[in-house]
C-alpha cells in the first residue's frame, strides 16, 4: 500500500505545480487591474499636457494712469488633482513713455501678497515689511529677488498676461 500512495502522490505533483501557477497569474491579472486605474491616477498631473496659458486682465486704456493698479483675473487651478476656477491679481504698472509692464503681487520672501502705498510710493509685503519700487525692485527687508515680471501680450486693446506654468 505504500507503493500506490507513492505513485498517487506523484501523480498529483503536476497538478498542484499548475494550480499554483493558475492561481498565481489569476492574483497577478487582479493586481494589474488595479494597478492600471492607481498609476494613472497618480502619474495623470505629471502626463498632463500643459502649453502657455493667458489670462485677460481687461483694456489697456483701463490702465493708463501711472500709478500701480490692481486687476484681478481668472485662471484655472490644478491643485490637488482637481481642476478649479480661482481669482488671482497682479499689479499693472505703466510707465511715462505709456508702455505697461506686470507685476506679481507674491513676495519673493514668503509668498504673501504686497499692496501698493501711495503715501510711500512702494510696494509694501504685510508680513516681513518687504518693500519694493514701482518697478518691483527689493528696497528693504527679507526678500532675496525682485517682483516677478509677467510676460504681456496686446490683442484688440485688451492685455493678457502669460501664467507661471
Amino acid at each position: 500500500m505504500a507503493r500506490s500512495e507513492a505513485k498517487l502522490i506523484d501523480a498529483n505533483i503536476p497538478r498542484r505545480g499548475f494550480l499554483k501557477f493558475a492561481i498565481g497569474l489569476f492574483n497577478g491579472l487582479i493586481v494589474l487591474l488595479l494597478a492600471v486605474p492607481g498609476l494613472g491616477f497618480l502619474l495623470t498631473p505629471v502626463l498632463r499636457k500643459r502649453g502657455e496659458t493667458w489670462a485677460k486682465l481687461g483694456s489697456i486704456e483701463q490702465f493708463r494712469s501711472g500709478m500701480p493698479q490692481k486687476a484681478i483675473f481668472k485662471y484655472i487651478s490644478e491643485a490637488d488633482y482637481i481642476l478649479a476656477e480661482k481669482n488671482g491679481f497682479v499689479w499693472v504698472v505703466a510707465d511715462e513713455q505709456g508702455r505697461v509692464s506686470v507685476l506679481s503681487a507674491v513676495c519673493t520672501h514668503t509668498g504673501c501678497n504686497v499692496a501698493w502705498q501711495p503715501g510711500e510710493e512702494k510696494f509694501v509685503c504685510p508680513c516681513h515689511e518687504g518693500r519694493y519700487d514701482l518697478t518691483g525692485k527689493v528696497l528693504s527687508g527679507p526678500p532675496p529677488r525682485s517682483l516677478t515680471k509677467l510676460e504681456t501680450r496686446l490683442e484688440n486693446g485688451e492685455l493678457f498676461i502669460q501664467l507661471p506654468g
